[in-house]
């Protein structure tokens, strides 16, 4: 898995975030071989915009590592919001089509924008009648656990409860990272299983808390850094990552 992580961040020249960025990549990777190994239909959701949208982004991961699969290979379902939050983005998807996994990656400061906010909310999400949405949002690998713990109850009070993957030493110990980061999807995705089987038995006395992924990672990782700085951005990300 790390060494797909690193082709992709050494693939073609372009300026999309699931080639440049780091966490982009990362996420986009993982969520693949989870949703692979389960044959969901899948859709990663961006901020900005993409060169690739008129040509394509590729075959996913996973057929490129399993080229005989019996599926056939699959082309990577991306779709770019240009200035709208992709958190907001990713939820409407999600309702409006019950057989979908949404993928996205966000920072704190793109959930808690005043703008934004209120669509940001897991509450009309409805396990029995929606799609899934599989959020990442970035965090400073250097945060304190102060700001963690104010973290926790902005999005406990939005709908979400969250898994924490630390990749900070990911360069020097990329299996135990990945190793993380599989096992935190596995727990998510079993979550999600859970809670559609509780609403479909009718069990479900409130509403949910829908699995949210957060991930450590150096400040070089920041979606708003390597969104803005392109491709030279994910350069410096991958180098920081080793210091």
């Amino acid at each position: 898995m790390d060494r797909r992580w690193n082709e992709s961040l050494a693939g073609p020249e372009t300026s999309c975030v699931w080639y440049t960025s780091p966490l982009h990549a990362l996420a986009l990777a993982h969520a693949d071989r989870a949703t692979h190994r389960r044959r969901l239909r899948t859709v990663f959701v961006a901020h900005g915009h993409c060169a690739l949208e008129s040509e394509g982004h590729g075959f996913t991961p996973m057929s490129e590592l399993i080229p005989h699969d019996q599926y056939g290979p699959e082309t990577i379902m991306a779709e770019h919001t240009g200035v709208e939050s992709p958190l907001a983005h990713a939820l409407v998807t999600a309702k409006a089509d019950p057989n979908v996994v949404v993928v996205t990656v966000f920072t704190e400061e793109q959930f808690i924008d005043v703008d934004s906010y209120d669509a940001h909310s897991s509450s009309n999400l409805q396990p029995e009648r929606h799609g899934v949405v599989i959020p990442f949002l970035y965090a400073s690998a250097d945060e304190s656990e102060d700001d963690a713990f104010e973290r926790e109850d902005l999005l406990r009070a939005n709908g979400f409860a969250s898994y924490t993957v630390d990749v900070a030493s990911i360069d020097d110990d990329p299996i135990s990272a990945h190793r993380d980061m599989a096992v935190v999807l596995e727990d998510v995705f079993d979550e999600v299983a859970q809670l559609k089987a509780d609403a479909a038995a009718r069990i479900l006395t409130q509403d949910p808390l829908w699995p949210l992924i957060v991930v450590r990672a150096p400040s070089a990782w920041n979606p708003a850094v390597t969104a803005s700085a392109g491709r030279g951005a994910s350069s410096t990300g991958r180098g920081a990552a080793a210091a």
